[in-house]
């Protein structure tokens, strides 16, 4: 991919336009949107009392081909940051990630060849390098991965990838797949009927007993993630693992 189209699909995927919907995150997001130059929020659900936890908030690819987001609690405040860095494969975006409520800091990086995974809380810092990376998807790489393989995901393939973990400092080899809307747990029959979901789950079976799946739905017409449902990247405020919905939206 030359740079230019790999500029030109970078900005299609982190601007999409396709106009706010109320019925997904409210007037809240669109005046975050406005007054930031977010291009991008998510609304992040607990699965099980529905309350909204946390937003993720995107600003638009810069001339540096680098993506802010900024993670804030329902009443706005910022707790967390990351900064994504496209300048490889889209689905290997390089990144620094930071939790102030813990001092949480993980990165994925390469120096060369080599991708080094970094995780660090408060004066403690670990480091793994992973030399076969070159078809490694890194974090919200997963979006383009899925994008890439659009046309062969949508006929029916099963597609393995490995994904890196920077906060366990591994990879785990995981497996996407499209699946029926009323199989998935975001399907809605009463909107969104002509999107299309997938289901992640991990490639190995023995690991799949411990592990839930994360469920997808794009709208094909762009190919716009709409929904994500799952175990989230983001810890609850006491530091433990929490479940969520996503609900996305976009402007210009």
């Amino acid at each position: 991919m030359s740079s230019v189209k790999r500029q030109d699909y970078f900005r299609q995927t982190l601007t999409r336009s396709i106009g706010l919907c109320a019925i997904l995150a409210g007037f809240y997001a669109a005046s975050v949107l406005a007054e930031e130059n977010y291009v991008t929020a998510g609304s992040a659900y607990n699965l099980d009392t529905n309350q909204l936890v946390y937003r993720e908030l995107y600003t638009d690819i810069d001339e540096n081909k680098t993506v802010r987001v900024d993670y804030t609690n329902p009443d706005g405040q910022v707790f967390a940051s990351k900064r994504l860095v496209y300048q490889g494969e889209p689905f290997q975006p390089t990144f620094e990630f930071e939790d102030t409520r813990d001092n949480e800091f993980t990165s994925a990086q390469f120096q060369g060849a080599r991708l080094v995974l970094t995780h660090a809380m408060n004066s403690t810092q670990n480091e793994k390098v992973i030399y076969d990376n070159a078809r490694m998807v890194i974090d919200a790489g997963f979006d383009a991965y899925i994008q890439l393989n659009w046309d062969k995901l949508v006929a029916g393939k099963r597609l393995k990838f490995d994904f890196a973990m920077p906060s366990r400092l591994n990879s785990l080899q995981l497996e996407v797949r499209k699946i029926k809307g009323p199989e998935s747990p975001v399907y809605d029959a009463n909107f969104g009927r002509e999107w299309i979901y997938f289901r992640i789950t991990p490639a190995q079976k023995v690991v799949s007993l411990f592990a839930d799946p994360i469920n997808l739905a794009y709208d094909p017409n762009g190919k716009y993630l709409m929904r994500f449902h799952g175990r989230s990247n983001i810890d609850d405020d006491n530091g433990g693992p929490q479940d969520v919905r996503i609900e996305y939206e976009y402007t210009n």
